[in-house]
């Protein structure tokens, strides 16, 4: 009886503790939540975050060359090359003897057209046994824009056979077949750059060129529009397509895509000189006046912008504003004949305004560039008398003389 009790016993405590094990079980399930899938960060919001902190710790002098590059890194995703070079040149003085921080400065150097000090950097870092394919599409990339073509393609061979399906490399592989006249292959590689990296803006740009300079317009639009699809707020993206439409002489729609190109940087000065352009040829001087009159506030040394506020205003009829405008650029630039004779034109309307008879006259001051004849380039050719015709004799023509 005792044996049969002590099993009944066991047996309970079996059936509670199974039971007490399926309870917490339960009670484990209905207290276990599967958290929220995260909405996708901004990029820009995370990198504004990042250089708060960064800032933070260089403030404290915390790690401060890494930090430096770091944020130089960020700044450079950003676009703001400036501050990116100033980060990464405090990293360097603070320690010259990292690779990674010369090959970042030789990336903001190659944006900033700095190609031979990005090629000085990209060297150090190779130096400094920096072994990466970054590195050699950096090389590679400075190498072709210094139309440096054999070592070019020694590097990109190696960054290739690194990595194959790194996207810069194909664009890089797409510049050099282009440089070299085999454009066929070369919007292959740009187009297969696109297919590994879609977010590759200078492949969208290098293709819209490339159609555009053999005339496709169809597919320089095409490839125009997907880039501002995936960046609308790049200003250089609405830029190139005014210039397509330009080439085509679509005026209008020209003009439409440089002002755009302006709203989003007033500073692109390509696009106020375009628009001053279009204006201009329109007869619409004010309005060309107003764009190279941004152009001379934001570049000053913009090729010819003196002379050609100068055209404005002589068109205008302001001669004043024109002869200052004329003389400030012939004072720049001694050679600009153009500038000259504006000023000749000025001076020679103002002496016929007080004297009618003189249609001729020029200043005593301003003379206008005579037009000489080079002799040294005429070939004097003897006159040839013209050539006789010997017809022959008819035989069958008979004269009889009475």
């Amino acid at each position: 009886m005792l044996r049969i009790t002590n099993n009944r016993i066991l047996t309970s405590l079996g059936l509670l503790l199974l039971v007490t094990c399926i309870a917490c079980q339960n009670d484990l399930r209905t207290e276990t939540r599967i958290p929220p899938v995260p909405t996708a960060i901004d990029p820009e919001k995370w990198q504004n975050t990042a250089i708060e902190a960064l800032t933070n710790l260089i403030r404290r002098r915390i790690d401060t060359d890494n930090n430096l590059y770091k944020r130089a890194k960020i700044y450079l995703a950003q676009e703001k090359y400036s501050q990116a070079e100033t980060d990464i040149n405090q990293a360097i003085s603070l320690k010259d003897n990292t690779a990674d921080y010369y090959l970042l400065r030789g990336k903001i150097l190659m944006e900033l057209d700095k190609t031979d000090l990005a090629l000085a950097d990209a060297q150090r870092a190779e130096g400094l046994q920096k072994d990466t394919p970054e590195l050699y599409i950096l090389l590679a990339d400075i190498l072709q824009e210094k139309k440096q073509y054999k070592e070019s393609i020694q590097y990109l061979k190696t960054a290739m056979q690194m990595a194959p399906y790194e996207s810069n490399a194909y664009f890089v592989q797409g510049m050099l077949q282009s440089r070299m006249a085999d454009t066929t292959a070369g919007i292959q590689s740009l187009r297969y750059a696109l297919v590994l990296n879609p977010k590759l803006l200078r492949a969208y740009n290098q293709l819209s060129n490339v159609y555009t300079r053999l005339g496709d317009i169809q597919n320089a639009l095409y490839f125009n529009e997907l880039a501002i699809k995936r960046y609308p707020s790049k200003a250089i993206l609405h830029l190139d397509r005014g210039k397509i439409y330009q080439k085509t002489m679509h005026l209008d729609s020209a003009v439409y895509s440089f002002k755009k190109a302006v709203a989003l940087e007033p500073t692109l000065v390509e696009a106020q000189a375009e628009i001053g352009h279009i204006y201009f040829k329109w007869k619409s001087y004010y309005t060309s006046l107003k764009a190279y009159e941004n152009v001379l506030k934001y570049q000053p040394d913009y090729p010819q912008i003196q002379y050609l506020i100068g055209l404005s205003y002589e068109k205008l009829g302001n001669d004043e504003k024109a002869t200052e405008f004329y003389t400030l650029e012939s004072q720049r630039n001694p050679e600009n004949r153009l500038a000259m004779a504006g000023l000749w034109r000025i001076e020679n309307r103002k002496l016929n305004r007080y004297n009618p008879g003189s249609i001729f006259a020029k200043s005593p001051e301003v003379q206008a560039v005579p037009r000489t004849l080079d002799t040294s380039r005429i070939t004097i050719k003897t006159i040839q008398p013209r050539r006789t015709i010997q017809l022959g004799s008819d035989s069958t023509r008979k004269i009889t003389i009475k």
